[in-house]
């Protein structure tokens, strides 16, 4: 078993999975501490599957057997890592949600650094830093962390876009070449439009980055490299608030480590652009205003962030 676990390979692997393997899976994550009691042939039962379907299900997750499954689902189950593994329900009360969803998004978190693979991260961060135009696709409420990533490029003076809209990206993509970057993002991977406008960019040279749950989704398998993040609930659950919460947190690590990484060669860049913003914050002086009438260079330029 790698660190991710048996809970995030059985979540990863499940949109990929065969239909009666599929129903292993789904049971498995909705129910984890009754499956764990449970005999190859009760899990079957309760699954609607046969004994076969359940020892193909564990060597596909990467399990030699049934006991070996048994024994990393017991040892996850009673783990203190794993805070919880159960959705908001109907009778639930106010108290109960805001303690579910809370620590539904601290899981997702903690997840997310748990597969986070460095090797991977730190090539994104290098292709970022140096290339001539970053695009940036997404559909839907991946949206909102393509903004976020587009935002932190800018501020760091990088030549970046996001596109949502799906003609706006196969366009891009196709003027992309080896000096820029395309990066798709997408909770579940199944995005079409992305999936092939990441192809695209790959075709025309551009290094192509995919931020995904699912590393065997089309996406994923578009991109040159991967950047995975984890979120509890539904396994595919594309308005769940976990989803967000782990994407903007790894575009929160990619812009720190930019910065890190940019040896203070981007601090002139953000000083420019934290006086542009000052200059249009009510409250705050104009240029022509202060003394002598000189611009003067922002303390700390990262008190833009």
């Amino acid at each position: 078993m790698s660190n991710s676990g048996v809970f995030l390979k059985i979540k990863q692997a499940l949109p990929s999975l065969p239909e009666q393997e599929y129903k292993v899976g789904d049971y498995i994550l909705r129910c984890p501490h009754e499956a764990v009691v449970l005999s190859i042939s009760e899990l079957a039962q309760a699954s609607g599957v046969s004994n076969t379907t359940i020892s193909r299900f564990c060597r596909r997750i990467g399990l030699e057997g049934y006991r070996q499954f048994k024994i990393a689902l017991a040892r996850e189950t009673g783990s203190p890592d794993n805070l919880a593994y159960v959705q908001v329900a109907p009778e639930d009360t106010l108290a109960s949600i805001a303690q579910k969803i809370f620590a539904l998004n601290t899981q997702a978190l903690h997840d997310t650094q748990r597969v986070l693979d460095l090797a991977v991260l730190e090539k994104v961060v290098d292709a970022l830093l140096h290339a001539r135009r970053i695009d940036i696709y997404a559909t839907g409420g991946a949206g909102i962390t393509a903004r976020e990533l587009h935002f932190k490029c800018l501020q760091m003076g990088l030549n970046a876009n996001a596109f949502l809209d799906s003609q706006m990206q196969v366009m891009s993509a196709a003027t992309l070449s080896v000096d820029d970057v395309g990066f798709g993002i997408s909770h579940s991977g199944m995005q079409a439009h992305v999936a092939s406008t990441l192809r695209e960019a790959r075709a025309g040279g551009a290094v192509t980055i995919a931020m995904t749950s699912y590393p065997r989704s089309p996406l994923a398998q578009a991109a040159g490299l991967v950047l995975v993040t984890a979120s509890l609930g539904v396994p595919i659950a594309y308005d769940s608030p976990t989803v967000r919460t782990a994407q903007l947190a790894l575009v929160d690590v990619l812009y720190e480590a930019m910065l890190i990484k940019s040896h203070g060669s981007a601090e002139a860049k953000m000083a420019r652009v934290a006086q542009a913003i000052s200059d249009h914050v009510v409250g705050t002086r104009s240029r022509a205003d202060r003394r002598g009438g000189e611009d003067a260079s922002i303390s700390d330029p990262l008190s833009a962030r």
